[in-house]
């Protein structure tokens, strides 16, 4: 799977990720639409506590759900998120 990372401060670009595992109380989500937020902007330029290389950006986003755990009740495959 592709993911959109900073790959050191001031640059970021797509690398290549494996695919999460789906643990039986997880989701897999396929993002559909995705924003930054201010934290991303002022880590990819200034850097952070904690930053790393290769860190994926965004955490605002929306997608459709790819895969369920076997103990998931509330979610389905194909639920819009």
């Amino acid at each position: 799977m592709k993911g959109y990372a900073m790959l050191k401060i001031g640059e970021v670009g797509w690398i290549e990720k494996e695919r999460p595992k789906c643990g039986p109380r997880d989701a897999i989500v396929r993002p559909t639409a995705l924003a930054p937020c201010t934290s991303d902007v002022h880590t990819v330029w200034e850097g952070a506590i904690g930053d790393r290389h290769n860190m994926i950006l965004g955490h605002e986003a929306v997608g459709i759900i790819d895969e369920v755990g076997n103990e998931v009740q509330d979610f389905k495959v194909g639920d819009k998120v």
